[in-house]
């Protein structure tokens, strides 16, 4: 405040103190061909001007000191300007296509890290490109900084106005450690549309998708709305009382249990299973997490079992063991509950079974009630540890899904309530909050996204996370359906050895391949820049390089259709002008008849579209391609573009039958 009352002093002839957002810099680059808000603090109903381009617009703080003008929409210009603010000037300003690239680590890794970074990095002089990095957000919650730096780290709790950072111009110095992936993005971006591109990075490492969008966002996603009030409500909590916030918390889990007692009460009403189930199958126990009876929906499965015991044991106390039961579940023996280990018990999931229960016949039915909320079912086990008394519980079961679960409806205390709001990057909104809220409404073109690492295990959450993040950000924007382009998660971990996979990272692929049906979204694909010991591969330029291709309308082929001919299938593919294969045959595709059983298949190009067969399976109805975490594929369109993964079926990953096959490597294949 003493350098604002120093500096009005100075300069009496122009308002008081007025400051503008700190996404505003000498070297900026303005969004063309649309209207461009400017904005910031001054003194309550203080006068504020703006002069850019033969444009002067003025403007009136109101009460809290908020102000905010509107230019207007302007072509792209090349020719450094000055923008003026009062008696603030804003130097060497250009005007083109500013885009936001946001993300966690692989979107904010440094190009000074690629694989050809020397070379890169010396010809990085484009006076048309600049980039603003969000490197740090002043919070006013408790008086606590947001620094990298910070020993202790906050995380702001509401929404910020201000951030850190400054516009830089494209120099090697400086190009050296901005965004590997959003540089490449805006080079080429830059040569073809030759205009200006400017790229605001924010991005944080490892953080899962729900700290990006707003805790509003959150609330208007069903599957997670329970969370986000209840971590509002804490928030709040703790903002306005650090020492009577254990009290608060202690509040918030009475609450939440008294919602979860109603819940589970409206979730016996409705089981089906207590009135009578039918289509039973058969599975054998224990399974493993990847070979689950569940698959990925939230569901309620019912699991029985009889067998006959000792007459010498009626009217005796014995233990029903049922090892790890991955959900929370209700055991009952001859209609009888026995036991529960429901929500309420800390990591469930990992909690052994052991029931107490009398024998009271020779003729023992066991029933086991499982729910389970997120990610896909590891039931049961080990196998030494399922057992009534001496007699195993392992083997032939009978199985059958009583009712999909909605898991918004679930009341629960916020994530990671082992820690004080606030004091970890994962919390929701806390990055929306501190790097995202203080840019808008700052005239933007399009958005890129490079995130979904951190959500691999609640794919399933991830298919509406991702389309709520998107819809957030646009309505905060005000800009209507602006471009919302993403990066399909790269090829890393071990390399494929099976015909498919049942869990990996395909399977956030897909989710966020999914989230296409939202209106003017582009995907671009990492598959292919892979490293199977870095989760940080260094091929980031070529994943600009197609993400830029992909904003424009160029992409790689996706599967469009398939057709069965006789023992063989054949594909056709959008986008698949040139499809050719890189080395000698072309692999990737796996093939299965009605019995769901995958083998790798053999695969001949003709023309735009691929035939698939294998001698293993006579009569085809599926194929899957590039279906793995680390897949070997080699298909790729003229603009050498790879062929997108994709599965003609519609069967539940639990449904996968994957006997064993020999995967063939194309020539000139190198693991990566």
């Amino acid at each position: 405040m003493l350098r604002r009352l120093l500096f009005s002093l100075l300069i009496f002839s122009v308002p008081a103190w007025a400051e503008v957002a700190s996404i505003f810099t000498d070297h900026m680059v303005l969004q063309r061909d649309l209207p461009v808000p400017v904005w910031g603090l001054a003194t309550p109903s203080e006068s504020v001007t703006v002069e850019f381009a033969d444009q002067k617009v003025t403007g009136t703080a109101d009460e809290t000191g908020k102000w905010k003008v509107v230019l207007k929409a302007m072509p792209a210009n090349t020719t450094p300007q000055e923008m003026k603010v009062g008696a603030i000037v804003f130097k060497d300003v250009l005007v083109g296509d500013v885009w936001l690239c946001s993300g966690q680590s692989q979107m904010g890794l440094e190009l000074r890290k690629d694989f050809d970074a020397k070379s890169v990095i010396a010809q990085a002089s484009h006076p048309g490109i600049r980039a603003f990095t969000v490197t740090a957000s002043t919070s006013t919650n408790q008086g606590y900084p947001i620094v990298p730096t910070a020993k202790v780290q906050r995380y702001a709790l509401t929404p910020q106005e201000r951030c850190e950072g400054c516009w830089q111009t494209c120099t090697p110095a400086n190009a050296a450690n901005w965004s590997a992936v959003s540089y490449s993005f805006a080079r080429e971006l830059h040569e073809r549309l030759q205009v200006p591109v400017g790229i605001i990075v924010a991005t944080y490492g490892a953080t899962a998708i729900e700290s990006w969008l707003s805790v509003d966002g959150l609330k208007a996603i069903p599957a997670y709305h329970e969370r986000a009030v209840s971590f509002e409500e804490l928030a709040k909590a703790f903002i306005a009382n650090t020492n009577s916030f254990p009290s608060s918390l202690e509040a918030e889990k009475v609450r939440v249990a008294e919602k979860s007692k109603k819940w589970v009460a409206e979730l016996d009403a409705e089981e089906p299973g207590f009135k009578g189930l039918t289509n039973w199958t058969t599975i054998n126990l224990p399974v493993s997490p990847d070979d689950n009876p569940l698959g990925e929906n939230p569901k309620a499965v019912w699991f029985c079992k009889d067998i006959a015991v000792p007459a010498g044991w009626v009217g005796k106390g014995t233990e029903l063991q049922l090892g790890i039961v991955d959900g929370v579940d209700e055991a009952y023996v001859n209609g009888v509950r026995v036991g529960r280990t429901w929500f309420d018990t800390p990591k469930y999931w990992n909690v052994s079974r052991i029931y107490q229960v009398t024998i009271t016949t020779t003729n023992v039915s066991i029933a086991l009630r499982v729910l389970k909320l997120a990610s896909p079912m590891g039931l049961f086990g080990p196998a030494t540890n399922m057992a009534l008394a001496s007699v195993t519980l392992t083997g032939e079961w009978r199985m059958v899904k009583s009712q999909d679960l909605d898991p918004g409806r679930q009341p629960m205390p916020a994530a990671l309530l082992d820690r004080i709001p606030g004091n970890y990057y994962g919390h929701p909104g806390v990055q929306y909050n501190g790097q995202i809220h203080p840019l808008i409404p700052y005239a933007i073109r399009g958005v890129i996204w490079y995130q979904g690492g951190s959500n691999k295990p609640f794919y399933t959450d991830y298919r509406s996370l991702l389309p709520g993040l998107i819809t957030d950000w646009r309505k905060r924007w005000g800009l209507g359906d602006f471009p919302f382009g993403i990066v399909a998660l790269p090829d890393v971990e071990k390399q494929q050895t099976q015909p498919v996979e049942r869990l990996g990272r395909h399977l956030i692929r897909e989710a966020q391949a999914m989230a296409l049906t939202v209106t003017n979204t582009f995907l671009a694909t990492a598959v292919g820049t892979g490293e199977a010991a870095n989760i940080h591969p260094t091929r980031m330029q070529e994943v600009g390089h197609r993400l830029a291709l992909a904003s424009l309308g160029i992409t790689g082929p996706t599967c469009k259709s398939m057709t069965i001919e006789g023992d063989k299938i054949r594909l056709q593919f959008d986008s698949a002008k040139e499809l050719h294969a890189a080395g000698e045959p072309p692999v990737g595709f796996a093939i299965a008849g009605a019995d769901r059983a995958f083998y790798f298949a053999k695969a001949k190009i003709e023309g735009q579209t691929v035939v698939v067969w294998s001698e293993k399976v006579l009569k085809p109805v599926a194929v899957r391609y590039a279906w793995a975490t680390n897949p070997v594929c080699n298909l790729a369109n003229g603009d050498n573009l790879p062929l997108f993964q994709f599965h003609t079926d519609n069967w539940d990953q639990s449904q996968l039958v994957i006997p064993a096959d020999t995967i063939t490597i194309p020539a000139g294949w190198v693991p990566r």
